[in-house]
């Protein structure tokens, strides 16, 4: 019986729910199309034996029936081995989801029965989750509850509430919500941009949620906390809640009134104009860009600026970002692993510059989002393409086609060379005065050039619109060569690779103290601390003057690196965890820049992902090549590209 993960999926969720499920909420637990969820189905009996089948139970959807003990049994089996539940995120959220709507304990059968699911998938899932288990309470004789404050659990509750998982679990709950969704959808947008508030559709999509659920929790008889934020309530805020009582005939209190102004006032935010009352926390926050651009400078030795209007964008985004840090807000951050991986060294200017600049700690979610803005900031021109004409016809004639190049890629081609067809034809006269041909991008007009120069684009005069296409993807082909050069000699110069059997990685408890151990094994002894600057096992890059929150102390040889109960981790969405240093100088003759690859024989599940692979990197700062140093790592941990690396290697 060969079975795909996802139709394990499908018929161990079925195994769980034997009365039947209904088909649309089953395909959009698998995430998967209606009419995928029936071809998958039908492939499935045609894999079934012993008279097991999944068949239409009418309203229900589908339903198992003739499963053998054994064929249960191997089926759950394989789906707990396989970790084949496609959206585990999704059966985390809807947990936590289900809890933040008790009001007491539930014990873990009751919830495994609202979720259908088996017992042992809710175990094992908060036991896997390093979310569930900081915010479930477990008692052994009540069961499960989350203890937070209504306030937090209103946050908790608008980033993983599912109204489609809310038909399940708390019918009632989720006809209200769409009630209500459809009311607020017809206006809110109109209403935002009437006041000149211009957020993105994910900001209002969340605001809105949030307005929602407030509304259902207060029906439910959820009572907030009393507090009293000193905000004064926006003409926006008012309007809203004009419409919402005029509607539903349901009102705000004056602490619910304040806490919704506080999560409207720190919504991401597009600077289209900047009104007058902008202009005064504009000229506040703008020593400390200027502090935040010298950290970077003393700490890498980059010069950066942003231009006035990117600046003033990204002392908006620091500005809503304060405001969220105050309350205790954060946004979800979906791309953050990604980001990660592609934009290491900005990431790793955000971690060790930002709270010392602007004096407060951004989450751990919203580290990226600040790194995308240094990201363009610091982003370096690759090397242009040299670009050479070769020709026999009259000068006057080749000057449009130069003009042509200058004005069409003025980023990807550098100097434009007109060469006499003569001369490219003298291999001596060649080689002193054109580059190398796998170098550059080679144009003629001659049919006779283009058949002696494969590498040559043949083009017409004065028809060049019609050949962009072509050129530009010689253009590319070019820059790839010339990246995949410069990545071997690089590969070469700084990369090792080291493997850990299954049974070195038994002696650690998990990935943070086996990764002590690598590192303390892998590194040369460091400076002193107070002349480091070196990243954490989290990538969390501490100047001496920014003291961590309860630190443990973890060894790297001679480095004694702090770690805060708030940490960012460098945990990569392919498989890979990082662990970027940098250090100010050099403490022994034999430092050099270095990138080590340890390959785990056995992946170690941490936070959600079976990391396979750590990367260890040492910068110091004296060698200025921090650019190509930091290019080569992004391009190593593109996906599949450490296994590439260690079959070569």
């Amino acid at each position: 019986m060969e079975l795909t993960n996802r139709q394990i999926y499908i018929i161990s969720y079925l195994l769980n729910n034997p009365e039947g499920m209904n088909a649309d909420h089953l395909a959009s637990k698998a995430g998967i199309s209606f009419r995928t969820l029936q071809t998958e189905i039908r492939d499935i009996n045609k894999s079934l034996q012993d008279g097991a089948a999944i068949i239409n139970v009418g309203k229900h959807g589908y339903a198992v029936r003739n499963f053998s003990e054994k064929a249960r049994e191997t089926i759950l089996a394989q789906a707990d081995d396989r970790q084949t539940m496609l959206m585990p995120e999704q059966r985390v959220n809807d947990i936590l989801s289900a809890l933040l709507f008790e009001k007491d304990y539930i014990s873990m059968e009751a919830l495994a029965g609202k979720l259908f699911l088996s017992k042992g998938t809710v175990f094992r899932t908060i036991e896997n989750s390093s979310v569930l288990k900081k915010l479930v309470t477990v008692n052994r004789t009540k069961g499960l509850m989350v203890d937070l404050p209504e306030f937090q659990k209103r946050q908790y509750l608008s980033k993983v509430f599912d109204r489609e998982s809310a038909e399940i679990y708390a019918p009632n709950v989720s006809a209200k919500y769409k009630g209500l969704d459809g009311i607020m959808r017809t206006y809110m947008a109109k209403l935002f941009v009437s006041h000149q508030y211009h957020v993105s559709g994910e900001a209002l999509r969340s605001f809105r949620r949030y307005m929602i659920l407030s509304l259902i929790r207060s029906s439910l008889g959820y009572t907030l906390e009393q507090m009293d934020h000193g905000l004064a309530i926006s003409s926006l805020m008012n309007e809203l809640m004009d419409i919402i009582h005029s509607v539903t005939g349901m009102s705000f209190s004056e602490s619910e009134k304040q806490d919704l102004q506080a999560k409207l006032n720190e919504l991401p935010a597009f600077l289209i104009e900047i009104p007058e009352t902008r202009r005064a926390w504009i000229a506040e926050w703008e020593p400390k860009y200027r502090r935040f651009i010298q950290c970077v400078r003393d700490t890498f030795g980059l010069e950066f600026s942003m231009k006035e209007d990117e600046k003033q964008r990204f002392l908006l985004h620091v500005y809503k970002l304060h405001q969220r840090a105050d309350y205790g807000h954060h946004i979800s951050n979906y791309y953050k692993r990604e980001i990660n991986r592609t934009y290491v060294l900005a990431t790793q200017i955000v971690l060790s510059c930002f709270e010392k600049a602007f004096g407060f700690k951004a989450h751990e979610t919203e580290v990226t989002f600040i790194a995308l803005y240094v990201a363009m900031a610091i982003r370096f021109k690759e090397k242009p393409v040299p670009c050479i004409i070769v020709t026999s016809k009259n000068p006057s004639l080749v000057w449009p086609m130069k003009q042509w190049i200058e004005e069409h890629f003025p980023n990807e081609t550098g100097r434009v060379m007109v060469v006499e067809h003569y001369l490219w034809l003298n291999k001596e006269l060649r080689s002193k005065y054109v580059p190398e041909q796998d170098e550059a991008l080679i144009l003629t007009a001659s049919a006779s050039m283009a058949l002696s120069c494969p590498e040559a684009v043949l083009v017409k005069l004065f028809a060049l619109d019609n050949e962009y296409e072509l050129i530009s993807k010689r253009i590319k082909e070019i820059k790839k060569r010339q990246r995949d050069r410069e990545f071997e000699e690089y590969v070469e110069r700084y990369v090792r690779f080291k493997n850990v059997t299954a049974l070195e990685a038994e002696e650690f408890k998990d990935l943070p103290e086996l990764i002590n151990g690598l590192c303390s094994d892998s590194v040369n002894p460091g400076p002193d601390k107070e002349d480091d600057f070196s990243g954490s096992v989290e990538g969390n890059h501490s100047s001496p003057d920014l003291k961590p929150v309860e630190p443990v102390k973890m060894d790297y040889g001679d480095e004694a690196l702090s770690l805060s109960s708030e940490i960012y981790e460098f945990v990569l969405d392919t498989d890979s965890f990082l662990v970027p240093r940098v250090h100010m100088r050099k403490a022994h003759p034999g430092d050099e820049n270095s990138i080590q690859i340890i390959y785990l024989e056995k992946p170690v599940l941490y936070r959600g992902t079976n990391i396979r692979s750590v990367v260890i990197s040492d910068y110091y700062t004296e060698t200025n090549e921090m650019i190509s140093f930091y290019n080569l790592i992004s391009e190593i941990l593109k996906p599949g590209k450490i296994d590439e690396l260690r079959l070569s290697l």
